[in-house]
């Protein structure tokens, strides 16, 4: 029977082992070499001397020590590399009805969506300088550290499109809610200038945000205020990946890459949502007169 904070389980993901064992057999030939070598140095390091079969090494004995030295110096470059890649891949994560729950070899936490205040869409590796979104990472809020999913997952688009659908699904109706009862919702942002920063330096869930506020009249960026009813839809450059929202004067509000905003599916939602709202009051207010 399944937990009523968590919801059913949908789903669970966890990372291949395919290029682990892959890195280990790759260590254990050059282990492997390195002792055949160092087996060689053993016996050629005495002048004239001869294998059983008669064959006869006519360098130096050295060159064996030294070669059988840097395959093991290799094979410890690579041990180092499995436990990066082992530590990239040592999540589970299984996705409820009604949030995500992380399992590590130290770590069982289960994150609401409910309480999901930043969900981070970004780009790295091959992709990054196209932008296209192979990241996800989580949080309550700023004050907590990232959970980040990484490319190395398999079946990743499928994960992030379920995550993304169920976050818009918790998210949008309690954003909905506090407008309609004259409240303001809040989504924060990282600017253009810093989401290509982080693209050079890789340094991406290091990321300084900025608040978008939602009001029931009103779009606040940066202190500025607009009103809803003067915003024009939202025009996203596939090209690009920049968001450009501008008034009805043609002045720009907003201008950022989309995978800056935090929950940004649940933004645009919001946001469209509002702007029919107002529309919805104009026209009736005309019918009226």
């Amino acid at each position: 029977m399944p937990d009523a904070s968590t919801g059913s389980l949908i789903k669970s993901y966890r990372y291949g082992r395919g290029y682990l064992i892959f890195i280990y057999g790759f260590i254990a030939v050059l282990l492997g070499l390195a002792a055949f070598l160092a087996y060689g140095y053993s016996i050629f390091s005495t002048p004239g001397a001869t294998t059983s079969g008669g064959t006869r090494f006519n360098g130096p004995p050295e060159v064996l020590l030294y070669a059988a030295g840097f395959l093991v110096f290799i094979a410890l470059c690579m041990f180092a590399l499995s436990r990066w890649q082992k530590k990239l891949r040592d999540a589970r994560y299984d996705v409820h009805e009604h949030g995500i729950r992380q399992v590590t070899s130290s770590v069982d936490e289960f994150v609401p969506f409910v309480e999901m205040d930043d969900l981070y869409l970004f780009a790295s590796g091959q992709t990054l300088t196209a932008g296209l979104i192979n990241n996800l990472a989580y949080r309550r809020h700023a004050g907590e550290q990232f959970r980040r999913v990484n490319p190395h997952m398999p079946k990743l688009d499928e994960f992030m499109e379920l995550v993304r659908d169920l976050h818009v699904q918790a998210r949008l109706p309690i954003a909905l809610e506090t407008l309609s009862q004259g409240g303001s919702v809040q989504f924060n942002y990282a600017d253009t200038q810093q989401v290509w920063g982080k693209r050079v330096t890789g340094n991406f869930l290091n990321v300084e945000t900025k608040p978008l506020l939602i009001t029931p009249q009103t779009l606040e960026v940066d202190g500025r205020r607009f009103p809803i009813s003067l915003l024009r839809e939202a025009n996203v450059s596939n090209w690009t990946e920049k968001v450009v929202i501008k008034d009805n004067d043609g002045q720009v509000v907003l201008s950022t890459i989309a995978t800056g905003i935090m929950s940004m599916d649940v933004f645009f939602n919001v946001l469209g949502w509002m702007q029919e709202q107002q529309q919805v009051a104009v026209t009736g207010k005309v019918l009226a007169d």
